[in-house]
């Protein structure tokens, strides 16, 4: 069985500090820049934040009373 991280397929990357091409090296990920020595390993400047969770459903309410019955003619 051969595995493969999902970075080894998607091609060569760009530096986010100094626009570089960073070729795959044996599919390991890189953590620096072999170029100007930055940090890979943090998000890009600029990427957007994942939303957050959605809060919980309220709990229903408790039905209401039956109303009393109308007289005839009111």
């Amino acid at each position: 069985m051969c595995f493969r991280p999902a970075d080894a397929s998607a091609g060569p990357n760009k530096c986010p500090h100094c626009g570089k091409t960073i070729q795959a090296m044996g599919g390991m990920v890189l953590k620096n820049c072999p170029f100007c020595k930055g940090d890979l390993t943090a998000a890009a400047p600029g990427a957007p934040a994942a939303p957050g969770a959605p809060g919980a459903p309220a709990a229903p309410g408790a039905p209401a009373a039956p109303g009393a019955p109308k007289a005839p003619g009111m």
